[in-house]
Protein backbone atom coordinates (compact mmCIF):
# COMPACT_ATOMS: atom_id res chain seq x y z
CA UNK A 1 0.00 0.00 0.00
CA UNK A 2 1.35 3.41 -0.83
CA UNK A 3 0.88 6.18 1.69
CA UNK A 4 -0.23 5.72 5.25
CA UNK A 5 -3.44 5.45 7.16
CA UNK A 6 -4.89 6.58 10.42
CA UNK A 7 -7.72 5.24 12.56
CA UNK A 8 -10.68 7.44 13.40
CA UNK A 9 -13.58 6.64 15.75
CA UNK A 10 -16.90 7.56 14.18
CA UNK A 11 -20.58 6.73 14.20
CA UNK A 12 -22.91 5.91 11.37
CA UNK A 13 -20.60 4.98 8.49
CA UNK A 14 -23.04 2.43 7.06
CA UNK A 15 -21.94 3.51 3.59
CA UNK A 16 -18.35 2.46 4.29
CA UNK A 17 -19.37 -0.84 5.84
CA UNK A 18 -21.61 -1.62 2.86
CA UNK A 19 -18.99 -0.65 0.30
CA UNK A 20 -16.26 -2.77 1.89
CA UNK A 21 -18.53 -5.79 2.46
CA UNK A 22 -19.57 -5.73 -1.20
CA UNK A 23 -15.89 -6.23 -2.11
CA UNK A 24 -15.63 -9.37 0.04
CA UNK A 25 -18.40 -11.79 -0.98
CA UNK A 26 -16.43 -14.86 0.11
CA UNK A 27 -16.67 -13.60 3.71
CA UNK A 28 -19.80 -11.45 3.61
CA UNK A 29 -21.78 -12.76 0.64
CA UNK A 30 -25.07 -13.48 2.37
CA UNK A 31 -27.31 -10.47 1.75
CA UNK A 32 -29.25 -10.84 4.99
CA UNK A 33 -26.08 -10.69 7.08
CA UNK A 34 -24.59 -7.88 5.02
CA UNK A 35 -27.77 -5.89 5.65
CA UNK A 36 -27.48 -6.60 9.40
CA UNK A 37 -23.87 -5.37 9.45
CA UNK A 38 -24.83 -2.21 7.58
CA UNK A 39 -27.62 -1.56 10.10
CA UNK A 40 -25.19 -2.21 12.96
CA UNK A 41 -22.80 0.38 11.52
CA UNK A 42 -25.52 2.97 12.05
CA UNK A 43 -25.72 2.28 15.79
CA UNK A 44 -22.42 0.78 17.01
CA UNK A 45 -19.18 2.73 17.41
CA UNK A 46 -17.24 2.55 14.15
CA UNK A 47 -13.49 2.62 13.90
CA UNK A 48 -12.37 3.34 10.35
CA UNK A 49 -8.93 3.17 8.82
CA UNK A 50 -8.58 6.22 6.61
CA UNK A 51 -6.06 6.70 3.83
CA UNK A 52 -3.65 9.55 4.43
CA UNK A 53 -0.93 10.50 1.94
CA UNK A 54 1.41 11.34 4.81
CA UNK A 55 1.27 11.57 8.57
CA UNK A 56 0.33 15.13 9.52
CA UNK A 57 -0.33 16.82 12.83
CA UNK A 58 -4.01 16.99 13.76
CA UNK A 59 -5.64 19.91 11.95
CA UNK A 60 -2.80 20.41 9.47
CA UNK A 61 -2.86 19.60 5.81
CA UNK A 62 -0.64 20.20 2.81
CA UNK A 63 -2.70 23.20 1.70
CA UNK A 64 -3.81 24.41 5.11
CA UNK A 65 -6.23 23.08 7.70
CA UNK A 66 -7.88 19.75 7.04
CA UNK A 67 -11.66 19.54 7.22
CA UNK A 68 -12.94 18.65 10.65
CA UNK A 69 -14.24 15.12 11.01
CA UNK A 70 -17.58 15.02 12.78
CA UNK A 71 -18.68 12.24 15.09
CA UNK A 72 -20.34 10.56 12.11
CA UNK A 73 -17.14 10.61 10.07
CA UNK A 74 -19.04 12.47 7.38
CA UNK A 75 -16.05 14.47 6.17
CA UNK A 76 -14.16 11.28 5.32
CA UNK A 77 -14.62 10.40 1.65
CA UNK A 78 -15.90 6.87 1.10
CA UNK A 79 -12.98 6.07 -1.21
CA UNK A 80 -10.56 6.93 1.63
CA UNK A 81 -12.03 4.38 4.06
CA UNK A 82 -9.74 1.33 3.88
CA UNK A 83 -11.22 -0.73 6.71
CA UNK A 84 -13.94 -0.70 9.33
CA UNK A 85 -14.38 -2.23 12.77
CA UNK A 86 -17.76 -2.18 14.54
CA UNK A 87 -17.66 -2.50 18.31
CA UNK A 88 -20.51 -3.89 20.41
CA UNK A 89 -20.14 -3.23 24.13
CA UNK A 90 -22.97 -4.72 26.18
CA UNK A 91 -21.23 -4.80 29.57
CA UNK A 92 -18.81 -2.40 31.29
CA UNK A 93 -16.00 -4.96 31.44
CA UNK A 94 -16.34 -6.68 28.05
CA UNK A 95 -16.88 -5.85 24.41
CA UNK A 96 -17.20 -7.69 21.10
CA UNK A 97 -15.74 -7.06 17.67
CA UNK A 98 -19.00 -7.18 15.75
CA UNK A 99 -17.34 -6.68 12.36
CA UNK A 100 -13.82 -6.21 11.07
CA UNK A 101 -13.42 -5.83 7.32
CA UNK A 102 -10.64 -4.37 5.18
CA UNK A 103 -10.76 -3.62 1.47
CA UNK A 104 -9.25 -6.52 -0.45
CA UNK A 105 -6.44 -4.53 -2.05
CA UNK A 106 -5.32 -3.45 1.44
CA UNK A 107 -5.21 -6.90 3.05
CA UNK A 108 -2.02 -7.93 4.86
CA UNK A 109 -0.56 -4.45 5.40
CA UNK A 110 -1.52 -4.01 9.06
CA UNK A 111 -4.85 -2.22 8.79
CA UNK A 112 -6.88 -4.87 10.63
CA UNK A 113 -4.25 -5.19 13.34
CA UNK A 114 -4.07 -1.41 13.75
CA UNK A 115 -7.86 -1.13 14.01
CA UNK A 116 -7.81 -3.76 16.77
CA UNK A 117 -4.93 -2.06 18.58
CA UNK A 118 -6.80 1.27 18.62
CA UNK A 119 -10.00 -0.37 19.90
CA UNK A 120 -8.07 -2.26 22.56
CA UNK A 121 -6.35 0.91 23.77
CA UNK A 122 -9.68 2.74 23.99
CA UNK A 123 -11.29 -0.17 25.84
CA UNK A 124 -8.41 -0.50 28.32
CA UNK A 125 -8.82 3.21 29.06
CA UNK A 126 -12.45 2.53 29.96
CA UNK A 127 -11.58 -0.40 32.23
CA UNK A 128 -12.78 -3.08 29.81
CA UNK A 129 -11.04 -6.38 30.50
CA UNK A 130 -12.18 -8.78 27.75
CA UNK A 131 -12.60 -8.46 24.01
CA UNK A 132 -14.36 -11.20 22.05
CA UNK A 133 -15.09 -12.02 18.43
CA UNK A 134 -17.28 -14.63 16.76
CA UNK A 135 -16.27 -16.20 13.48
CA UNK A 136 -16.93 -19.29 11.43
CA UNK A 137 -15.85 -22.35 13.38
CA UNK A 138 -13.10 -24.70 12.19
CA UNK A 139 -15.48 -27.62 11.74
CA UNK A 140 -16.74 -25.84 8.60
CA UNK A 141 -13.88 -26.18 6.15
CA UNK A 142 -13.21 -22.78 4.57
CA UNK A 143 -9.75 -21.47 3.57
CA UNK A 144 -10.80 -17.83 3.96
CA UNK A 145 -12.00 -18.37 7.49
CA UNK A 146 -8.87 -20.42 8.26
CA UNK A 147 -7.04 -17.15 7.52
CA UNK A 148 -9.51 -15.18 9.65
CA UNK A 149 -8.99 -17.44 12.66
CA UNK A 150 -5.21 -17.32 12.16
CA UNK A 151 -5.36 -13.51 12.06
CA UNK A 152 -7.27 -13.30 15.34
CA UNK A 153 -4.92 -15.86 16.95
CA UNK A 154 -1.92 -13.79 15.83
CA UNK A 155 -3.58 -10.76 17.46
CA UNK A 156 -3.81 -12.58 20.79
CA UNK A 157 -7.33 -14.05 20.66
CA UNK A 158 -7.88 -17.56 21.98
CA UNK A 159 -10.61 -19.99 20.92
CA UNK A 160 -13.08 -20.66 23.73
CA UNK A 161 -15.83 -22.79 22.25
CA UNK A 162 -17.39 -23.74 18.96
CA UNK A 163 -21.19 -23.52 19.02
CA UNK A 164 -22.65 -25.74 16.27
CA UNK A 165 -26.17 -24.30 16.54
CA UNK A 166 -25.72 -20.62 17.45
CA UNK A 167 -25.95 -19.59 13.80
CA UNK A 168 -28.59 -21.19 11.59
CA UNK A 169 -26.38 -23.06 9.12
CA UNK A 170 -22.80 -22.59 10.31
CA UNK A 171 -20.75 -23.36 13.42
CA UNK A 172 -19.73 -20.28 15.40
CA UNK A 173 -16.34 -20.04 17.09
CA UNK A 174 -16.07 -17.72 20.09
CA UNK A 175 -12.59 -16.26 20.57
CA UNK A 176 -11.52 -13.97 23.42
CA UNK A 177 -8.62 -11.79 24.38
CA UNK A 178 -7.75 -10.44 27.81
CA UNK A 179 -7.06 -6.74 27.79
Amino acid sequence: MSGTFTVVRTLGRSDAAHDILEELPEWFGIDRFTHEYVEAAAKFPNYVAVAAPEVLPVGAGPGGPMPAVGADGGEIALRDVLGVLLLDQRYPTSAEVHLLAVRRKHHRVGIGRTLLERVEADLRGQGVRLLSVKTLGPSASDPGFDQTRAFYAACGFHPVEEFPDLWADDPCLLMVKAL
